[in-house]
Order: structure tokens, then sequence, then C-alpha cells
């Protein structure tokens, strides 16, 4: 069976022995485990055996003091972490909540820059072919005026020439052979 606390405030006391020396009683348990120590020693035993004592006595208040403070500690441990894992899932619930949020926003922006570029290229599309087609209808209008143009300047600068005198046609010249 293991050995408890010593639940007594003085574990050790001092007793006078009838020759004359001093032994110290030390209550190790609950359960009455004693141990004696002896000081034969005549002119220093009563020291010794006092010294010896208070060393226990101050050794087992200081362990009921240490264990007191630590009993007292354990609540205010345990609602601290308690504090502090609350305050830690709520600040992760806050996060999470942000993240979502930006992620929301995000896509809600990317889709809107999506549809804009759509509509900027529509536009596009339509002007470029708007532009094509004025840009084709000038460019047959200045080929038909260039034409015109032309065909104004050459009967300007040179009469149409007139139709070729028809040329008889030369016989050709038959040798007989005889």
């Amino acid at each position: 069976m293991a050995a408890t606390e010593v639940p007594v405030a003085v574990p050790a006391t001092v007793e006078k022995n009838p020759d004359g020396t001093y032994a110290v009683r030390v209550q190790h348990s609950v359960g009455g485990d004693i141990s004696t120590v002896t000081f034969s020693h005549y002119v220093f035993g009563e020291a010794m055996a006092y010294s010896y004592a208070a060393l226990i006595n101050g050794t087992a208040k200081a362990d009921a003091a240490v264990a007191g403070v630590v009993a007292d500690a354990k609540p205010v441990i345990a609602d601290a972490t308690a504090d502090i894992n609350k305050a830690l899932a709520e600040a992760k619930a806050q996060a999470k909540t942000i993240l979502a949020d930006a992620q929301k926003d995000a896509t809600a922006l990317l889709d809107a820059a999506d549809a804009e570029v759509k509509s900027l290229k529509a536009e596009a599309e339509v002007l470029y072919k708007e532009t094509k087609a004025e840009a084709e209808k000038f460019l047959a209008d200045a080929k038909a005026e260039a034409a015109k143009l032309l065909h104004a300047a050459a009967t300007k600068i040179e009469p149409a020439p007139a139709a070729p005198a028809a040329t008889p046609a030369a016989k050709p010249t038959v040798v007989e052979e005889e």
C-alpha cells in the first residue's frame, strides 16, 4: 500500500530519552508509518534533534502550501483554458466568416470584370464591323470616283483614236512549177 501525505500540522516531534539523548519521531503517513531518528550526542543532541524536526516540519508546511496553491490554481487554470479555447473558437469562426465574405466579394468582382470584358469585346466587334463596312464603302466610292476622273482625264488629253482604215490584204504570189 502506497504512503499518503501526512495530514497533521507537525509530522516530526522531539522526544527526550531517559538516558539524556534526544530522538525525533517522524510520522510518514496516515497509516501510522513512523520512524525514529536518535541523536545520541550529549552536547549537541538536543540542538540537532530540534533542528531536524524543524526541517521536517518546515518541509511539510512548504509542501502543504504548494499543494494548496496548486489546488487553488487548478480551477483558475481550467477557467482560463476554457476562456482561451472559447476566444480561439470565436476568432476562428470570425476568420472563416471574413474569409467567406472576401471570397464572395472576390468572386463577384471577377464575375463583374468578366461581364465587362465580354461587353467591351462585343462593342469592339460591332465597332470593327461598322468601321470595316464604312471603310469598304469609302474605298468603293474612291475607286469609282478615281475611275471617273481617270476616264475624264483620258478623254481630255487624247482624243479617241479613229478606227484604223482597212488595208487591202496582199495577195500571195503563186509560183507555178513547170
